[in-house]
């Protein structure tokens, strides 16, 4: 038996990097969010409203269902709950800030 190992996930549903690497972004950027919702014990109801969804969008945001959300959407979310993102590109290294309101 071949033990076969991934860097990421997502790769062993997608023979495709930039596809599985956007499934990563989103289920990150999901998580984040999950981990603020829960760390501030908002209600979906509150949570939907801070980042302006609807409390059956926020449920499936929470519950983790990935083909729902676009990086974009995710991103306007954490913008609307108080973080901002700048990427530096400096010394062939990329970073990104990220600021709290």
């Amino acid at each position: 038996m071949t033990l076969i190992q991934y860097d990421n996930i997502f790769d062993a549903i997608t023979d495709n990097p930039e596809e599985a690497s956007e499934l990563q972004t989103r289920a990150d950027l999901m998580s984040v969010i999950r981990d603020i919702v829960q760390e501030n014990n908002w209600k979906q109801a509150e949570a939907a409203e801070k980042m302006g969804l609807t409390q059956p969008r926020v449920s499936n945001l929470l519950n983790g269902k990935i083909d729902k959300f676009s990086i974009d959407l995710l991103m306007t979310c954490l913008f609307r709950l108080g973080y901002r993102f700048k990427p530096v590109y400096k010394d062939k290294r990329l970073t990104i800030d990220v600021r709290a309101a």
